[in-house]
Protein backbone atom coordinates (compact mmCIF):
# COMPACT_ATOMS: atom_id res chain seq x y z
CA UNK A 1 0.00 0.00 0.00
CA UNK A 2 1.40 3.46 -0.52
CA UNK A 3 -0.12 7.00 0.65
CA UNK A 4 1.06 10.12 -0.03
CA UNK A 5 -0.81 12.95 1.75
CA UNK A 6 0.46 16.26 1.48
CA UNK A 7 -1.01 20.46 2.36
CA UNK A 8 -0.11 22.40 -0.53
CA UNK A 9 0.30 26.18 -0.37
CA UNK A 10 -2.83 27.49 -3.23
CA UNK A 11 0.42 29.04 -5.49
CA UNK A 12 2.03 25.19 -6.08
CA UNK A 13 0.86 23.77 -9.28
CA UNK A 14 -0.96 20.40 -9.39
CA UNK A 15 0.29 17.49 -12.01
CA UNK A 16 -2.66 15.44 -12.87
CA UNK A 17 -0.53 13.09 -14.96
CA UNK A 18 2.60 12.68 -13.06
CA UNK A 19 -0.50 11.42 -9.79
CA UNK A 20 -2.43 9.37 -12.45
CA UNK A 21 0.62 7.93 -13.78
CA UNK A 22 2.39 6.84 -10.27
CA UNK A 23 -1.16 5.74 -9.02
CA UNK A 24 -1.20 3.83 -12.15
CA UNK A 25 2.35 1.76 -11.34
CA UNK A 26 0.79 0.88 -7.39
CA UNK A 27 -0.34 -2.53 -8.32
CA UNK A 28 -1.28 -4.38 -11.39
CA UNK A 29 -3.98 -5.94 -9.69
CA UNK A 30 -6.06 -2.86 -9.55
CA UNK A 31 -9.20 -2.42 -12.28
CA UNK A 32 -9.94 1.04 -10.44
CA UNK A 33 -8.53 4.09 -9.80
CA UNK A 34 -11.28 6.75 -8.79
CA UNK A 35 -10.56 10.36 -8.73
CA UNK A 36 -11.84 13.43 -6.94
CA UNK A 37 -11.17 16.50 -7.63
CA UNK A 38 -12.87 19.59 -5.07
CA UNK A 39 -13.17 22.91 -6.45
CA UNK A 40 -14.14 26.52 -5.07
CA UNK A 41 -17.90 27.17 -5.88
CA UNK A 42 -18.88 30.59 -7.55
CA UNK A 43 -22.09 30.29 -6.16
CA UNK A 44 -23.93 29.52 -3.06
CA UNK A 45 -27.15 28.92 -1.25
CA UNK A 46 -28.95 29.92 -4.09
CA UNK A 47 -27.86 33.50 -5.26
CA UNK A 48 -25.17 34.22 -2.91
CA UNK A 49 -22.02 35.03 -5.31
CA UNK A 50 -18.45 33.61 -3.87
CA UNK A 51 -15.23 35.86 -4.54
CA UNK A 52 -13.32 33.17 -2.83
CA UNK A 53 -12.09 30.89 -0.10
CA UNK A 54 -9.13 31.04 2.70
CA UNK A 55 -8.25 27.62 3.81
CA UNK A 56 -5.56 27.64 6.68
CA UNK A 57 -4.48 24.52 8.29
CA UNK A 58 -2.67 23.54 11.49
CA UNK A 59 -0.50 21.76 8.99
CA UNK A 60 2.18 18.87 10.80
CA UNK A 61 -1.77 17.87 12.57
CA UNK A 62 -3.82 17.97 9.36
CA UNK A 63 -1.20 15.67 7.70
CA UNK A 64 -0.92 12.95 10.46
CA UNK A 65 -4.91 12.96 10.55
CA UNK A 66 -5.03 12.74 7.08
CA UNK A 67 -2.31 9.85 6.97
CA UNK A 68 -4.46 8.02 9.21
CA UNK A 69 -6.99 8.53 7.31
CA UNK A 70 -5.86 7.41 4.33
CA UNK A 71 -4.72 3.92 6.41
CA UNK A 72 -7.98 3.34 7.89
CA UNK A 73 -9.56 4.08 4.77
CA UNK A 74 -7.09 1.69 2.75
CA UNK A 75 -7.53 -1.08 5.49
CA UNK A 76 -11.56 -1.03 4.98
CA UNK A 77 -11.27 -1.20 1.39
CA UNK A 78 -7.82 -2.85 0.38
CA UNK A 79 -7.03 0.04 -1.33
CA UNK A 80 -3.39 0.04 -3.33
CA UNK A 81 -3.06 3.48 -2.89
CA UNK A 82 -4.76 6.79 -1.83
CA UNK A 83 -3.68 10.58 -2.22
CA UNK A 84 -4.77 13.38 -0.47
CA UNK A 85 -3.64 16.83 -1.19
CA UNK A 86 -5.66 18.90 0.68
CA UNK A 87 -4.87 23.18 -0.88
CA UNK A 88 -4.20 26.24 1.66
CA UNK A 89 -4.68 29.88 0.86
CA UNK A 90 -6.53 32.02 -0.93
CA UNK A 91 -8.76 30.62 -3.50
CA UNK A 92 -10.67 31.60 -6.18
CA UNK A 93 -14.03 30.00 -7.71
CA UNK A 94 -13.17 27.05 -10.24
CA UNK A 95 -9.67 26.70 -8.70
CA UNK A 96 -8.83 23.37 -6.99
CA UNK A 97 -8.97 22.95 -3.54
CA UNK A 98 -8.50 18.86 -2.54
CA UNK A 99 -7.48 16.06 -4.70
CA UNK A 100 -8.07 12.46 -3.42
CA UNK A 101 -6.81 9.21 -5.82
CA UNK A 102 -7.49 5.99 -4.91
CA UNK A 103 -6.68 2.51 -6.43
CA UNK A 104 -8.64 -0.53 -5.87
CA UNK A 105 -9.43 -4.10 -7.22
CA UNK A 106 -12.82 -3.05 -8.12
CA UNK A 107 -14.61 0.21 -8.82
CA UNK A 108 -17.23 -0.26 -6.04
CA UNK A 109 -14.39 -0.21 -3.25
CA UNK A 110 -12.85 2.39 -5.05
CA UNK A 111 -16.03 5.00 -4.85
CA UNK A 112 -16.85 4.16 -1.78
CA UNK A 113 -13.17 4.64 -0.53
CA UNK A 114 -13.33 7.97 -2.02
CA UNK A 115 -16.58 9.75 -0.61
CA UNK A 116 -15.37 8.52 2.57
CA UNK A 117 -11.85 10.02 2.84
CA UNK A 118 -13.42 12.88 1.65
CA UNK A 119 -16.31 12.87 4.51
CA UNK A 120 -13.67 12.51 6.81
CA UNK A 121 -11.15 14.98 6.00
CA UNK A 122 -13.67 17.49 6.08
CA UNK A 123 -14.88 16.66 9.84
CA UNK A 124 -11.47 15.67 10.86
CA UNK A 125 -8.70 17.24 9.92
CA UNK A 126 -8.04 20.79 11.26
CA UNK A 127 -8.26 22.34 8.40
CA UNK A 128 -10.21 25.50 8.17
CA UNK A 129 -12.41 27.51 5.57
CA UNK A 130 -13.62 31.33 5.55
CA UNK A 131 -15.82 32.21 2.54
CA UNK A 132 -16.05 35.48 1.13
CA UNK A 133 -19.24 36.56 -0.75
CA UNK A 134 -21.14 39.24 -1.52
CA UNK A 135 -23.12 39.16 1.87
CA UNK A 136 -20.19 38.70 4.11
CA UNK A 137 -17.52 36.28 5.47
CA UNK A 138 -18.82 33.28 6.69
CA UNK A 139 -16.85 30.13 8.35
CA UNK A 140 -17.30 26.90 6.91
CA UNK A 141 -17.53 23.66 9.54
CA UNK A 142 -17.55 20.58 7.96
CA UNK A 143 -19.95 20.22 5.29
CA UNK A 144 -21.96 23.07 4.68
CA UNK A 145 -22.74 24.83 7.92
CA UNK A 146 -21.72 28.40 8.00
CA UNK A 147 -21.39 30.48 10.30
CA UNK A 148 -21.23 34.42 9.97
CA UNK A 149 -17.70 36.00 10.47
CA UNK A 150 -18.09 39.05 13.07
CA UNK A 151 -15.86 42.36 13.09
CA UNK A 152 -14.68 40.67 16.74
CA UNK A 153 -12.68 37.84 14.98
Amino acid sequence: MSIDVKILEASEPLNFNDLLNAVLRVDERCGAIVLFVGVVKGIVEGDKRVSGLEYSAIKSTAIKVMERIASEEARKYNLSHVTIWHRVGALRPGEVTIVIAVSAENRKDAFRAAEEILERVKSEAPIFKLEKRSDGEFWIIGDGVRIKRTTLE
